[in-house]
Order: structure tokens, then C-alpha cells, then sequence
């Protein structure tokens, strides 16, 4: 309790004043506007859009010429709609123009933060972005944190990256360290997860308490087979689970669930974005985070599609120091026409399907995500009780490798009922059996890896 205490009067607002922003009285807007009605939220969508759009024009070389190429000016954005004169921004593109896309007063910012994508599809890319950009993004997650029931005091356990550790100075990690601390939060390396330091990773995860354990779905589902296999009590403070970074495949959602015996939420954003929508305790979708960002589902022919697969192209409406507008990121996505029945007003979108190169092509041709993959196993028995993880790689189409992490043989039975039906689908299937497959360089586990798509 003293922790919580100290993270809501003096943690939160330290780091606003630390680092400019202003999440504290942002999270108090934002809770606000999402019992706003539609026309309430679509005229402060279109406002926030417009200036955008203008500020662009006028300061980001890449829209400059954009606009004159196409014969554009922002007088006519005049609705929403209207975002769609707007030629669509792909990521190669992005990295083509990085510079470009960055504002000519950068100089002018202040307490700017430079970051990068993680890189898993080609070169990273530099993503500049300002204070209010960060408050707002920060301030819709922790509002976020009152559709599952916590606040953002609470105890949170975040099994995260740092690739970078061993380089920082003594005083820098101590910085770290002491933010941690005043934020009643704990950062456990997911990147050194092994089965030598399980044990004591369960044991700091129970010693510390946490209301809310998150971060990337593979180190999750490590520390949930650990608990499995050993019988091990769970922290009876523990609210909730939350993946981050990795699709949430259906058959680990039913695993950590079981395990933890609490509700695990979705997430989504990309670094491009930031915050783009969020879980709440119906598990029907993922809100949209509107205040922030206007998304859109696309065809192949680039038209606007619901209830059905599309490209999801999403715009920032916070960051001025370097616009994303109408950016296609390469992720896929359904947007639900439904409402959620939990009150909120936002509109849902399905859960991310995976990116459109980590696709799999069948010997018909058709393309399908891992979800294909997980309802094949289940359908035959493989659950999450026999193999950890797997993970495919196609070097042609109609042909792959198929990798199965498991501690334990597969059943005689099980395997040939797998391999007749999965040869229904590919000619050719070589399958392998391994104790642990690593994550890429990012941390991310990939399940899909194609060098065809």
C-alpha cells in the first residue's frame, strides 16, 4: 500500500515533470471522452485531424511535396473521410523518406525522444516524438489499466527486453532502477528466460506481488509452462495478464489463462503509431483508441471493408514532429461493425492476424495466418500440454518446416493424425523436434517465417 502511495503522488507525477509531459491530467481527459457521443467524438477527431493535416503541409517536406504532387491542400480535408486523398504512406516508403517525414522545426522541440522500429521485416526505422505525443499515448494505456479493474499504481511485473543493459553507465541503470521503484513496477529481462533461472524468475515474481504481469507473450508462456510442470502456487494478488508485441494465438491465451487462473488482454500499437487499441473485460475486440489514432481496414483494392480481413492503415493525430498519415504498417486486422457491451463507446477492431508477410501459402496458393495452424493442432489433439511452441519457415510455397518445442515425445497416434492433415494442405512437410526454439534479435518470438510472401 505504502508503494501504491508513493507511485500516485509521487512517481507519476514525477515523470511527468522529469520528462515534460502530462499523462497525470491527460488519463483525467481521456476518461472523459470515452463517454463522449459519436458526433462529440467525431467533431475532436476531425479538429485534431485538420490541424494536423496542416501543420504537415506546412513544416514536413514529405507532405509538402506530396500534396503538390497530387494536386492537394488541406483545405480539403473538410470530414474525416476526406483522409482519403491522401495517398496512402507504406513503410518502405517511410524508410525511403525518413528525413523527409521529420518536421523542419525539429530544432524547435524540446525533450524530443528518438527511437526506432524493431526491424523484423528489413531496416529500422528513427521515430522522433514529442511530450504530448507521449502523454497521450502513456495516458490512454493507463486508462486502459480501469477497463481490466486496475489502476495504474498497482504492482506490475514487466517481462521485457534489455539488449542494452550491459552498456549502460552505473548511474543510468540507477536511474532506472529508482523510477521502477517509485512506479511500484519491476522489469524482469525476458531475453535471459532459460530453464536455469526459471525458478528464481518465479520466485521474484511471487515475492514482488504483482496486481498485473505483462509483457511479451513468449516469456509469458515460458514462465506459465514452469508453473505447469512444477504445480507452483499463484501470486494471490495477480488481477491480470497482458501480451504485448506477439499475436495472442488462441490456444496460449486458453494455456496462461488456465495456468494463472486470471484473464490475460491484447493490446496493439506499432512504434510508428504508438497506442492503437486495447482489450477490455468482454474479450470482444480490441477498442480503438480514437482520441488518438483513425484507423482503417483495407482490400486489396483499397477499399474500406468491416467484418472481414483487411490492411490496417492507421493516423496519428498527436505526433507533430513526425507525422505518420494514412500509414500502412503491414499488420492485418478485422474491424468489428458491433458494439462492445461493456458501455464504451469506441469503436472494436478483431485481433491482429499477424503481418502480411508472415503468411504461409498453401499448395493451392491461398495464404493463412497461425491461427490456421493452432485450430490443425487442437483439432488433433497437440495442445498446449505436448508442445510448448512451434514454429513454421517456408522456403517455397506448398512447402514447409515445422518446428515443434516440446519436453515431451508426441504420441505415435497424435503425430500421424498431424501429418495426414497437414499434408492436405502442403506437399511437402519436414518436421523436427527441438528443446527450445530462440527469439529473433527483437525478443519477439515469430511463429510464421516465410521467404516467399
Amino acid at each position: 500500500m505504502v508503494r501504491k502511495l508513493i507511485a500516485k503522488h509521487l512517481g507519476f507525477p514525477i515523470q511527468d515533470y522529469g520528462r515534460k509531459t502530462t499523462i497525470v491530467n491527460t488519463i483525467k481527459q481521456l476518461k472523459e471522452s470515452q463517454h463522449w457521443s459519436a458526433s462529440q467524438m467525431q467533431n475532436y477527431r476531425l479538429s485534431k485531424l485538420k490541424r494536423l493535416v496542416n501543420y504537415a503541409y506546412e513544416n514536413v517536406p514529405y507532405y509538402t511535396e506530396l500534396f503538390n504532387k497530387n494536386g492537394i491542400t488541406p483545405n480539403d480535408i473538410e470530414t474525416l473521410e476526406d483522409i482519403k486523398k491522401i495517398p496512402i504512406l507504406t513503410k518502405e516508403m517511410a524508410r525511403l523518406n525518413q528525413d523527409k517525414l521529420v518536421s523542419k522545426n525539429l530544432h524547435n522541440y524540446k525533450h524530443i525522444k528518438k527511437g526506432k522500429t524493431g526491424g523484423t521485416t528489413g531496416i529500422p526505422l528513427v521515430v522522433y516524438n514529442d511530450p504530448n505525443n507521449r502523454s497521450v499515448t502513456w495516458a490512454s494505456y493507463y486508462r486502459w489499466y480501469n477497463w481490466i479493474g486496475l489502476e495504474k499504481e498497482d504492482r506490475v511485473v514487466s517481462l521485457w527486453g534489455a539488449r542494452t543493459v550491459t552498456k549502460m553507465p552505473f548511474k543510468t541503470k540507477a536511474i532506472i532502477k529508482t523510477i521502477d521503484w517509485i512506479q511500484n513496477n519491476k522489469t524482469i529481462n525476458s531475453f535471459n528466460i532459460s530453464d536455469d533461472n526459471l525458478p528464481r524468475i518465479y520466485q521474484e515474481i511471487m515475492d514482488f506481488n504483482p496486481a498485473l504481469i505483462k509483457g511479451y507473450l513468449s516469456a509469458i508462456i515460458l514462465i506459465a509452462k514452469y508453473i505447469q510442470k512444477n504445480k507452483l502456487p499463484i501470486n494471490p494478488n495477480l488481477k491480470a495478464l497482458s501480451s504485448t508485441s506477439e499475436t495472442l494465438l488462441p490456444m496460449y491465451r486458453k494455456l496462461v489463462e488456465e495456468v494463472f487462473n486470471v484473464p490475460i488482454y491484447d493490446q496493439y500499437g506499432c512504434g510508428e503509431v504508438s497506442a492503437i487499441s486495447y482489450e477490455c473485460k468482454e474479450h470482444k475486440g480490441l477498442h480503438i483508441n480514437e482520441e488518438h489514432v483513425y484507423v482503417e481496414s483495407l482490400n486489396e483494392n483499397n477499399a474500406d471493408v468491416y467484418n472481414e480481413k483487411g490492411r490496417l492503415i492507421a493516423t496519428s493525430l498527436d505526433n507533430y514532429v513526425m507525422p505518420f498519415i494514412r500509414y500502412e504498417n503491414g499488420d492485418m486486422t478485422t474491424l468489428l461493425s458491433e458494439k462492445c457491451t461493456c458501455g464504451l463507446n469506441s469503436p472494436l477492431m478483431g485481433n491482429i492476424d499477424g503481418r502480411t508477410i508472415d503468411t504461409i501459402t498453401l499448395k493451392n496458393g491461398a495464404k493463412v495466418h497461425g491461427v490456421f495452424f493452432t485450430s490443425l493442432l487442437m483439432e488433433v489433439g497437440i495442445t498446449t500440454d505436448i508442445i510448448s511452441r512451434f514454429q513454421i519457415y517456408q522456403y517455397e510455397t506448398g512447402a514447409i518446416d515445422f518446428k515443434f518445442e516440446t519436453k515431451n515425445k508426441i504420441p505415435y497416434k497424435l503425430l500421424e493424425s498431424f501429418k495426414t492433415e497437414i499434408y492436405k494442405f502442403f506437399k511437402i512437410v519436414n518436421i523436427t523436434f527441438v528443446d527450445f526454439i530462440p527469439n529473433e534479435h527483437t525478443g519477439k518470438f515469430k511463429y510464421l517465417k516465410s521467404e516467399i510472401n
